[in-house]
């Protein structure tokens, strides 16, 4: 926008003149945006409809169209406390006796309480309850299985990952301190075991040698779970036999997928073990290069000489400092170790009431002695005090002094020469470190693999409450480590004299569902079927609601009152009118947006001729009319009633044919009715197919909606940028005029002066 000057000579207002004719120019923008308005209301309105629409389509209208649901039947049982049941489409109509002589259950076990002392979590490691590293617990249920050994990290949840994975659900009760464990599913077929077996003390030293070869105290997880993958791999074989596959792998000869695996595994150990050498053998040799430095230093301070160490120099400011620096942390740990030295000593009763400021004192005393033979000497038992305390101080001098050192060897490793030493002696070392882990690793995995690695061990989880779960175990009563066992049982019911025994208490028969509640072994419980006339009956009433609800929305706006005239209201027409004649003037323009909209018309006449057809059965045409289902008045264009329907008051007076229909004659109202409907459901998925206009699952144009209001856009922002270059231009003629005025009254100015006009 130009600089206005407000008419400074001309005394125009500039700013308002320019807004006025700005104004005008602004109509062809006010038209863009209403555009955009209307397009964002009808993009509203579709998808509001659309909604509605697709509801019926997916609703009411599905079902109406599906066989099943014409051929639903109630049930009523004699005993519910007992049984309760439901019939599917295939359950003969009359009345079942049934018998209940037991129900299904799940095996359920109660822990006993934990052993430990300490409260555990489910985080809580299986070692710290007590569990002996090295455990092996064996979960199976029905065909699920699932193995546990436990490690030093083993804890609570990883138990609880191994059983769920075995099919059972496990709670951790922190305040009871105890475990419970069931079967998820009832029945026999479902029952579970947990037994345990106990690593024997050879297999377990080889393995903590292995872990230790390998260095598996630093792994990650994963890596822990892969290695032990690959001792489980070894396990399963005698230490001849991979010996055997090793020379063969060697060899170049092909490997089966068993002897692979095998060959896998050993190298994988053999790798990380020389991984682990590697490390030891830079270990070493930096020790080496750390030791001496530290004996370098040692002597420069011993001999109060400075020296050059891995071509850096320590001088002698540095030897004193770091001879400050150890006397003054010294002096801070004199105290404390003098105490703890008093606390330990095997003469501690000589010093029981003994601190360290007497200790001083009589340190003071001494040296005080010595100097003067005249002085008060010191008894023997304070010469023994004196001793003790200059004996720890000299031990703390010497390890504070130690602590300096090492501390000032960092100093000295960050030089090149340093480095490179380290680099030289790991070279030297590192074959010899490989060669021997290697050896040593052989011969601890032959121990391994020959060594049986469990024993059967019954008592292994006594420690957090549980005992073996094999089947023989107790149903009543504190078991092992105090734990209760609930056996699996299985449902046994009678029906129509029939024995039958399942896992689970909801049981099939002839397309009647059985749901067992409780056992009554000796009554007879009668289940009487019928058709469900109610459940067919409200099913339509559902469908013709839904469909008129549909109807009215669409014929609402396809018949709408027209708007003409009537455009968005701008901002300052807004402000200038009540918030109810705003609501109003915009309900009007919105409600005719759809006002004789092609595909409103389109979608309303297939809808219509897709319900008004015929459907021949037995030689006999029939139609929605032929059960009630009607039309009653024009001005409704459309819309459906039930004769009969006492909730409908178009309807509630005439005879009720369509229940009637249902109970005397169910299979043809369901091939009329699902025929209609069916034919109703193909039209409206026809209107819904996708097409360069509009997405799938949609009634309307979606896409053309959006093409042209991304137009609509497109031509305000040319729209505004035509307001913008006009504005300013007029600004810069204004402008200019100014000037020249200004010009010009300067000009008539001077001329005045020069003719003598205008002066007294």
């Amino acid at each position: 926008m130009g600089i206005g000057l407000s008419g400074m000579v001309s005394g125009l207002d500039t700013d308002t003149l320019i807004k006025q004719l700005m104004s005008a120019e602004r109509t062809r923008v006010t038209k863009v945006e209403n555009k955009i308005t209307k397009n964002e209301w009808l993009t509203e309105k579709w998808k509001d409809l659309n909604t509605k629409i697709y509801s019926l389509y997916t609703g009411s209208l599905s079902k109406m169209r599906t066989q099943g649901n014409y051929l639903t039947k109630k049930t009523t049982s004699s005993n519910e406390s007992v049984v309760k049941a439901t019939a599917g489409a295939s359950a003969p109509i009359g009345t079942h006796y049934v018998t209940v002589d037991s129900v299904a259950s799940a095996q359920y076990v109660t822990g006993g309480t934990f052993a430990s002392d300490e409260k555990l979590t489910a985080k809580s490691k299986l070692v710290d309850a007590g569990v002996a590293a090295g455990t092996k617990i064996n979960i199976a249920c029905g065909d699920k299985t699932a193995e546990l050994v436990v490690d030093e990290n083993t804890t609570f949840n990883n138990l609880s990952d191994a059983c769920k994975s075995a099919g059972l659900n496990v709670n951790f009760d922190e305040a009871r301190q105890c475990l419970y464990i069931s079967s998820r599913q009832s029945g026999k077929e479902n029952a579970f075991s947990i037994t345990t077996d106990a690593e024997n003390a050879g297999s377990a030293a080889a393995r903590k040698d292995i872990y230790e070869a390998v260095g598996y105290s630093n792994m990650s997880d994963a890596d822990k779970a892969t290695l032990n993958d690959a001792l489980a791999a070894l396990e399963a074989s005698k230490s001849a036999d991979i010996n055997a596959i090793l020379a063969k792998a060697e060899s170049g000869t092909a490997l089966t997928a068993d002897e692979k695996k095998i060959n896998d595994a050993y190298q994988l150990l053999v790798k990380k073990t020389e991984e682990q050498a590697e490390k030891t053998a830079a270990k070493k040799a930096q020790d080496t290069v750390d030791a001496g430095i530290v004996t370098q230093l040692t002597d420069a301070i011993k001999n109060n000489a400075a020296t050059t160490i891995y071509e850096k120099e320590f001088t002698a400011e540095q030897i004193t400092a770091l001879k400050e620096k150890a006397d003054k942390a010294a002096e801070k740990m004199y105290e404390e170790s003098f105490k703890k030295f008093c606390e330990k000593t095997e003469n501690a009763d000589k010093f029981k009431n003994v601190t360290y400021a007497d200790a001083v004192k009589l340190q003071e005393k001494k040296a005080a002695a010595e100097a003067d033979p005249t002085a008060e000497q010191l008894t023997e038992a304070e010469e023994e005090i004196v001793a003790a305390l200059n004996q720890v101080q000299a031990e703390v001098d010497e390890d504070a002094l130690q602590a300096c050192i090492e501390e000032e060897v960092k100093n000295y490793n960050t030089t090149d020469a340093a480095k490179k030493a380290v680099t030289d002696g790991k070279a030297a070392i590192v074959e010899t470190e490989k060669a021997n882990a290697k050896a040593a690793l052989a011969t601890d995995i032959a121990d391994y693999a020959d060594i049986d690695r469990f024993r059967a061990d019954g008592n292994a989880l006594s420690a957090i409450g549980l005992g073996n779960i094999d089947g023989t175990a107790i149903s009543s009563g504190a078991g092992v480590g105090g734990m209760t066992v609930f056996e699996a049982s299985d449902a046994k019911v009678t029906v129509n004299g029939a024995v039958i025994e399942s896992s689970s208490n909801t049981i099939s028969v002839n397309g009647l569902n059985l749901d067992l509640v409780s056992a009554k072994p000796g009554e007879t419980i009668s289940i009487g079927v019928s058709q469900d006339t109610d459940s067919v009956y409200n099913m339509v009433k559902d469908f013709v609601k839904q469909y008129n609800e549909v109807l009215e929305e669409l014929n609402n706006a396809y018949y709408a009152e027209s708007a003409r005239g009537y455009e968005p209201l701008t901002d300052e027409q807004k402000d200038a009118m009540s918030d109810t004649e705003v609501e109003k003037w915009e309900k009007k323009i919105k409600d005719s947006l759809l006002r004789r909209d092609n595909t409103i018309g389109s979608l309303l006449n297939a809808m219509r001729t897709a319900l008004d057809g015929c459907v021949t059965v037995d030689g006999e045409d029939y139609a929605l009319s032929s059960f009630g289902i009607c039309t009653t008045k024009y001005t409704e264009k459309g819309k459906l009633h039930i004769y009969g329907d006492q909730d409908d008051p178009d309807g509630m007076m005439y005879e009720d044919k369509l229940r009637k229909a249902i109970e005397e004659d169910p299979d043809k109202v369901m091939e009329v009715l699902q025929t209609l409907s069916k034919n109703l459901y193909d039209t409206m998925a026809d209107k819904m197919k996708a097409s360069e206009l509009s997405s799938a699952l949609t009634f309307y144009n979606d896409k053309q909606i959006t093409k042209e209001l991304t137009g609509y856009k497109d031509q305000l922002k040319k729209e505004e940028d035509r307001l913008t270059e006009i504005e300013d231009r007029y600004y810069k003629q204004f402008a200019s005029m100014e000037t020249a005025l200004s010009k010009l009254s300067s000009q008539s100015s001077s001329l005045m002066s020069m003719l003598g006009m205008g002066q007294y």
